[in-house]
């Protein structure tokens, strides 16, 4: 290529390869001219990358010529040197070294790995022992962030196919990203390069000078999109609509791309049948002109700034610059250079500034580690405490004096045998991580260490470092969790997850008989409805208290579900097991939850073999339970109802005037009616139990002097769902829940819950409704004096065909109260 550096040769190639390009693009269509400018700016981009790819071979070359001494023999010394006078005789080598494969480094910059520096975890090792060829890493900047750099790395191996290690060499990005950044694209377009991790390496109006990779997702987005190879038309950047070419380069590790503007990109087109004749003119002048200028401006000036460049040497004359003549075009450079020479000398200075704080630093961690609430600790190779910090030792109470020279067995004798197995692991290169504990005043604590060795320059093991915190807080959360995760939080007995456990765990010979009694709480529900869940989980409360105070010490008391209990027993017979039913149920009816007893539904089943299957033994015991829940359920549910109404009325005595009333009402108008005899008693006693679900009402509010505000009033209308949720659970009174959950409905559909209308609301509710507002109006309040039998029927009679069915309350007036319906 030594020819082109020739301007003669260059301005003539200039010429006929311009002149070809016109002609074509003159006589072809607009097509031909977008092709060939395609090929134009595919022409840019293999003269770069061919420039690339020039740097890169004399890279892969010293390479392979490094690799070729070291497979023969090499001694360290020498090989030093002579890496040394490659890396002076190569500007794009940055530094050279040799990572052997014991682990230790040669390097041309005279670099020596700190303690704890593993170079075979560094990228440039794992990717070279991974290939046969010559690797290149991505870019990234150097330790001392005076650079940007990437690392081509070989393995080698010697003669007899031993791996000896990896040969790698830094080289300075800027030597790439300059022949990027200076190359020309037209007039206006440019070229960039991208590497394989997505950062900007080059692109107009990124400052070379400024070491930082720029991500191009960040500084340009559509960059961040190519892949491959390809040309791009209509492609934005910089606020630019134009064409770019662009390919993948050195085995992948970088795109390399050229952006030329639609506008220039299409221009020819344009003018060409204007311009053509003087363009070739112009052409000619033009080459003789750069001919000129390519002496004047460009080569001579180059050739004295590489002598000047040749005179700079740090290690002689540090404070030698170069000149910096105003008219030199290449001035900028200069300036770069005298810039980064100012730099090499600021580190310089500021090294040994480092060394300095280090020093100071060193002070700083000591104060740190005599100050921090863990333990901190060193031994030697004997196992022998070297130095103990930490406030962790108050906790202990053994000042650090009393460590030193003593080893772990001699402080604590044999509580110490698990730490000093871990301190011998540490010395042969282990690390570790270990709990111990340590009794004080009576009191257990818990501390988690780790502890790992320590190496000199040479990589041999010269003691150990560890560090121990105080970890008994988290542990007694721990055990708090630990005893959640097994107990109910209402009844403090273990849960079901326990109980599964627990019996699959006991399921063995010794423990047979191996009992299982299943217990479930009767009428809960009704609990809950009528008086709230706080009441409920009273009862709850009381049966497991009872349970617990029946069983024996080594039975497991578990509560399995919501009104579920469970009792495994261990070693039982049949007669202990029906004496434990009787007593549990005997006991629990002596206890009154709102003037109910309470009762239980009981089921037990015995294992006396390993024939009978687990989930056998529980089944069983279930249905025997379901089987006396059936019975005794009932019984209780329809006790507990009676129990609520008794509880209402004893409570206020006006309720229990009311509902008597109410019911007698009901019967008279059933008889009217001609209702059958099994029906009107129906009807008698939901006139008596309409208003049952007024239990679960604030007494404030049930019986508040003034007049109710709507949100009180809101809660008043809730007493009918309450009332058929009570009612519903007991199979006596299940058929009057609808008849309690209706009662105030309206004929016209303006009532409450569910705002029903006409025949929908059932018979007797609408029965209920006339009786039950009449009683309330002849009746006293305590927020106001009742009506008379007179007023009463006219209010009747005012709101039949909206409130009351008018049918039914023409015959309650007429025949019930015998008043005339007018």
């Amino acid at each position: 290529m030594k020819f082109l550096k020739n301007p003669l040769i260059l301005a003539s190639i200039y010429l006929l390869f311009s002149f070809a390009i016109l002609a074509t693009f003159f006589f072809t269509s607009y097509r031909a001219l977008e092709t060939k400018q395609e090929e134009l700016l595919d022409i840019e981009l293999q003269l770069t990358i061919s420039q690339i790819n020039l740097d890169f071979e004399s890279v892969r070359s010293v390479l392979s010529t490094l690799s070729n001494h070291l497979e023969v023999d090499f001694d360290d010394a020498d090989f030093l040197q002579y890496i040394q006078q490659v890396d002076e005789k190569n500007e794009i080598i940055a530094s050279i070294y040799f990572g052997k494969s014991d682990k230790t480094m040669i390097n041309s910059t005279g670099f020596v790995p700190p303690v704890g520096f593993d170079l075979t975890t560094r990228i440039w090792y794992q990717m070279a022992i991974a290939s046969d060829e010559v690797i290149l890493t991505p870019a990234f900047i150097n330790a001392t962030q005076d650079r940007v750099i990437l690392t081509a790395a070989k393995a080698v191996y010697g003669q007899d196919e031993t791996f000896l290690g990896v040969i790698a060499v830094d080289v300075d990005i800027r030597t790439i990203t300059s022949i990027v950044t200076e190359k020309e694209i037209g007039k206006s377009g440019f070229a960039f390069l991208i590497d394989l991790n997505g950062n900007l390496l080059a692109y107009p109006g990124i400052n070379q000078t400024i070491i930082e990779l720029d991500s191009a997702a960040e500084y340009e987005p559509n960059l961040a999109s190519l892949s491959g190879s390809g040309v791009i038309h209509n492609f934005q950047i910089q606020n630019k609509v134009g064409v770019v070419s662009y390919k993948v380069i050195t085995s992948n590790n970088f795109i390399l791309g050229v952006f030329l503007p639609i506008e220039e990109f299409t221009s020819s087109l344009m003018i060409l049948s204007i311009i053509f004749s003087a363009l070739m003119i112009a052409l000619i002048a033009l080459a003789v002109i750069l001919t000129i200028i390519y002496y004047r401006r460009i080569r001579q000036p180059l050739a004295m700034l590489l002598e000047d460049i040749d005179s700079v040497d740090m290690t002689k004359t540090p404070n030698y610059r170069l000149p910096e003549p105003e008219k030199d075009d290449y001035l900028n450079i200069r300036l770069a250079i005298n810039r980064i020479l100012d730099t090499t000398d600021f580190y310089f200075n500021e090294r040994q500034k480092a060394q300095h704080k280090l020093m100071i630093e060193n002070q700083r961690v000591v104060l740190l580690m005599e100050s921090t609430a863990d333990i901190i600790f060193e031994i030697d190779l004997n196992k022998k405490f070297v130095s103990v910090f930490g406030r962790g030792l108050d906790t202990l109470g053994i000042k650090p004096q009393a460590f030193t020279g003593k080893t772990v067995m001699d402080l604590f004798g044999d509580d110490g045998k698990a730490r000093d197995i871990a301190y011998s692991k540490a010395l042969k290169g282990i690390h570790s991580i270990y709990d111990w504990t340590y009794i004080k005043n009576n009191q257990k604590l818990y501390f988690e260490s780790s502890i790992s060795p320590m190496y000199d320059e040479f990589k041999n093991i010269i003691g150990a470092v560890g560090i121990s915190r105080d970890i008994s807080e988290p542990m007694r959360k721990q055990k708090e969790i630990e005893y959640i995760s097994i107990h109910d939080f209402l009844t403090g007995l273990y849960n079901r997850r326990h109980f599964v456990e627990a019996f699959s765990e006991l399921d063995e010979e010794d423990n047979y008989p191996l009992g299982m009694m299943m217990i479930d709480l009767n009428g809960l529900k009704i609990l809950n409805d009528a008086y709230g869940h706080d009441t409920g989980d009273r009862a709850l409360k009381k049966v497991a208290d009872v349970l617990k105070l029946v069983s024996r010490e080594d039975d497991i008391v578990c509560r399995i579900g919501g009104d579920e209990f469970a009792i495994i027993l261990l070693n039982i017979d049949v007669q202990t097991l029906d004496t434990m039913k009787e007593t549990i149920q005997l006991r629990l009816s002596n206890i009154l939850i709102e003037n109910i007893p309470l009762s239980v539904a009981i089921g037990y089943e015995m294992k006396k073999d390993s024939t009978l299957d687990l989930e056998d033994v529980i089944k069983n015991a279930e249905n025997q339970m379901y089987r006396n829940k059936v019975t005794e359920g009932r019984s209780s549910r329809n006790n507990a109802i009676k129990a609520i109404l008794k509880t209402l009325t004893d409570k206020f005595v006006d309720e229990k005037t009311h509902s008597t009333r109410v019911s007698e009402l009901c019967k008279k108008m059933g008889i009217a009616l001609s209702v059958k005899s099994d029906d009107l008693k129906e009807l008698e006693i939901a006139g008596l139990f309409h208003d049952i679900g007024k239990i679960s009402i604030p007494d404030d509010i049930l019986y508040k002097p003034a007049r109710l505000t709507p949100e009180e009033f809101d809660i008043i209308k809730t007493h009918t769902e309450n009332g058929y949720h009570i009612l519903r659970a007991a199979d006596e009174y299940s058929n009057l829940a609808e008849y309690a959950l209706s009662h105030h409905e309206h004929f016209d559909g303006r009532g409450y819950p569910r705002g029903l209308k006409g025949k929908d609301i059932p018979l007797f509710s609408r029965i209920i409704c006339i009786a039950d507002a009449y009683e309330a109006m002849t009746s006293d309040r305590v927020y106001r004096k009742k009506m008379s039998d007179q007023d009463a029927v006219k209010e009747i009679v005012k709101y039949a065909g909206t409130q009351f069915d008018p049918e039914l309350a023409k015959i309650f007036v007429e025949k019930v109260l015998g008043y005339p319906f007018k």
